[in-house]
C-alpha cells in the first residue's frame, strides 16, 4: 500500500517579503490548487499548478517554479499518470541552468522513489532514497519522509526488520512535523507489525492514523486505516469486526470524487 507526499505551499514559512504582482498571482493560484486538491478536484488543482508554473518560470522564481514541478507530479501521480509525474520530476531534476533549493530536490527524488516503487521497481526506488538521503542535509525537512520511503521499500520487499526499524525512525521523525506524513508513519508502522504477525500492535497505531486523517478529511488514507484495520481484526479472529471496517472502507470507495 503506497503513500503519496503531502503537497507543498509556494508561501514558505520564511519571513514576509516583498513580492511582484506576478508572484502574488503565482501564490494565489497555488494555494487554490490545494484547496482544490483537498476537495479531491484533481484535475482543476492540475490546472492552477500549470498556471501558477507559468508565472514562477516567467520571472525566475526558482523556489516557486520546483515547488509547483513538485506539486504537479504528485497531482498527476493521484490521477493514476505516473509517466506524466515523472517528466515533471525529470524537468526538476535535471535542471541545469536555475539553482533549485537542495529541499525541493529531496523532495523529488523522495517522490520519484515513490514512483519508482509503485511501479514496482524496487532496486530503483532504493537508489532515489539514496539520492534523496544526499540532497537532505543535516536539518533538512524531508527526513521524515525519506524515512516514509525507506519503510515503504522494506515492507514492499518482505523485509520484516528494516519495515520494523525505518517505520519506527519514521514516526520519530515525523511526530510533531507533518501530520500527513506522520499518519502515513504510523500507517507503515502497523504495516510492518502485520508483516511480523503482531496484530494486536497494529490496532492501536491505525485507530490513530484513522483519527489525523478524519480530522485532515483525506478519504483514500481513511479507507487504507480501515481496511488494514479489517485485516488485523480477521487474523485476530475477529470475523465481525473485520466485516464491519470493510463495509466502512467499501461506503468511502463508493462515495469518493471521480
Amino acid at each position: 500500500m503506497l503513500l503519496a507526499l503531502s503537497l507543498l505551499s509556494a508561501c514558505g514559512s520564511k519571513a514576509p517579503v516583498a513580492r511582484s504582482a506576478r508572484q502574488e498571482q503565482a501564490i494565489e493560484f497555488n494555494q487554490r490548487a490545494q484547496r482544490a486538491f483537498l476537495r479531491g478536484e484533481y484535475q482543476t488543482a492540475a490546472g492552477l499548478y500549470e498556471n501558477a508554473l507559468l508565472l514562477d518560470a516567467a520571472i525566475e522564481n526558482e523556489e516557486g517554479i520546483a515547488i509547483n514541478l513538485l506539486n504537479l507530479a504528485r497531482v498527476n501521480q493521484t490521477l493514476g499518470k505516473p509517466a506524466l509525474a515523472q517528466q515533471y520530476l525529470d524537468r526538476l531534476l535535471g535542471e541545469k541552468a536555475l539553482k533549485f533549493p537542495s529541499a525541493q530536490l529531496a523532495a523529488a527524488a523522495t517522490q520519484y522513489g515513490l514512483i519508482r516503487l509503485q511501479a514496482g521497481d524496487v532496486v530503483t526506488a532504493k537508489i532515489w532514497a539514496d539520492k534523496a538521503a544526499e540532497y537532505c542535509a543535516s536539518d533538512c525537512k524531508s527526513s521524515g519522509v525519506i524515512a516514509n520511503l525507506r519503510a515503504n521499500i522494506a515492507i514492499q520487499s518482505n523485509d520484516k526488520e528494516q519495515a520494523l526499524s525505518w517505520s519506527e525512525r519514521a514516526v520519530s521523525a515525523n511526530k510533531g512535523e507533518s501530520q500527513v506524513e506522520y499518519a502515513n508513519a504510523l500507517r507503515l508502522l502497523a504495516q510492518s507489525r502485520l508483516l511480523r504477525q503482531e496484530f494486536a500492535l497494529a490496532l492501536p497505531l491505525l485507530e490513530e492514523a484513522l483519527a489525523i486523517d478524519k480530522t485532515l478529511g483525506l478519504p483514500e488514507k481513511i479507507r487504507q486505516d480501515l481496511l488494514l484495520s479489517a485485516q488485523a481484526q480477521g487474523k485476530l479472529g475477529r470475523a465481525e469486526m473485520a466485516v464491519q471496517y470493510r463495509e466502512r472502507a467499501a461506503r468511502i470507495a463508493a462515495t469518493a470524487v471521480k
